[in-house]
């Protein structure tokens, strides 16, 4: 039939034609894989590579010696003057304002979705959080705990506004006043759980982008990137700003270092409370501690920070010093108690 069709458009071909096609398809795909694969052997990059060397990681390396010397006299001189750091707690480039918040008799009602009022549940509000009160203190690093489905995510989204739907009652203050949402986003951070950052820039484009986005137009581009290196030193990030962010478990960053920078980016905002959800989610206990480290570095600036926790191991357990344990009464009811501990002691 086609050799018919063919013959009728004019085109006459032996049957020689089609054995060439493929011999000639098979020629080029053999031309094309071996200069491709000479191309990679014996030719060099037209760009410097793509490999990280901190400059300042070698600067510390090369100068070993007299940086540990220097370390030791300013751990002597500390320890001989204990308010020396103390005075440095909460100096940053960007000053800010340290807030408490204050929650009490916390309630929360969701409409009871049609599908369970079909399964014969008479009411028509359902209440996820039930006579919730606390305080987030200026650095302190506070824990909300329990079990799944127990409302910490819930309580988080209540207490940043983050909740679109549903009715809450009971009074939140910030610093001694009335919550107003308006402002408090202003001076309030959301740390997701979620690690979402674009690939194609390195981290400290990252917390450049934010901090130019989020930060007031009236503060100069140069206290900006000082703010941003400072930063960068805070979460430890510092010997790898140059590194690109790359797509998660691919290429770029680890696990352990994409959490840090999404704490990052939420810092590079200047807020003065920043509210985390579980940071910790999915790490081994040492990058679990790695990243601990780091909010225990965001408290130390006299922050409020708050995150929610599942099942830590005792070393990231006692990186905290309140705990807010939120359990389920019978009826499904997120109640809490707060625990407070110095040290692992719990008292």
């Amino acid at each position: 039939m086609g050799k018919v069709i063919l013959e009728s458009r004019g085109l006459n071909f032996d049957g020689n034609l089609f054995w060439r096609l493929p011999g000639a398809l098979f020629g080029f795909a053999l031309v094309f894989n071996i200069g491709f694969t000479l191309a990679l052997s014996f030719l060099k990059a037209p760009r410097a590579s793509r490999a990280i060397v901190s400059q300042e990681k070698l600067s510390r390396m090369q100068g070993r010696e007299d940086l540990s010397n220097f370390a030791t006299m300013e751990e002597k001189d500390m320890n001989s003057h204990p308010n020396l750091k103390e005075s440095r707690r909460g100096r940053m480039v960007l000053p800010f304002e340290p807030l408490t918040v204050v929650f009490q008799n916390l309630q929360y009602y969701v409409d009871v979705p049609l599908e369970m009022r079909e399964w014969g549940f008479d009411q028509e509000k359902l209440q996820l959080l039930s006579d919730i009160s606390g305080a987030l203190r200026p650095g302190v690093l506070t824990a909300l705990m329990g079990i799944s489905g127990a409302g910490k995510t819930t309580l988080l989204d209540v207490l940043a506004g983050r909740k679109t739907s549903g009715y809450i009652e009971g009074e939140i203050k910030i610093g001694g006043y009335p919550k107003v949402q308006e402002t408090f986003v202003r001076i309030s951070g959301y740390r997701e759980q979620t690690d979402i950052h674009s690939p194609q820039l390195t981290v400290e484009e990252s917390l450049i982008f934010s901090a130019w986005l989020r930060l007031a137009h009236e503060i100069e581009s140069k206290t900006k990137d000082e703010f941003v290196n400072e930063v960068l030193e805070t979460i430890e990030l510092d010997e790898i700003k140059d590194a690109l962010v790359g797509i998660p478990g691919v290429s770029g960053l680890s696990t352990e270092q994409r959490k840090r920078l999404t704490i990052a980016v939420e810092l590079v905002a200047n807020p003065s409370t920043i509210f985390m959800d579980e940071p910790t989610t999915g790490l081994d206990a040492r990058a679990a501690a790695i990243v601990m480290r780091a909010v225990k570095n965001v408290v130390d600036t006299g922050r409020t920070i708050v995150c929610t926790i599942h099942q830590p191991s005792i070393d990231t357990f006692e990186a905290f010093d309140e705990v807010t344990h939120l359990f389920l009464y019978p009826d499904c009811q997120s109640k809490e108690e707060m625990t407070g501990f110095t040290g692992g002691n719990m008292h």
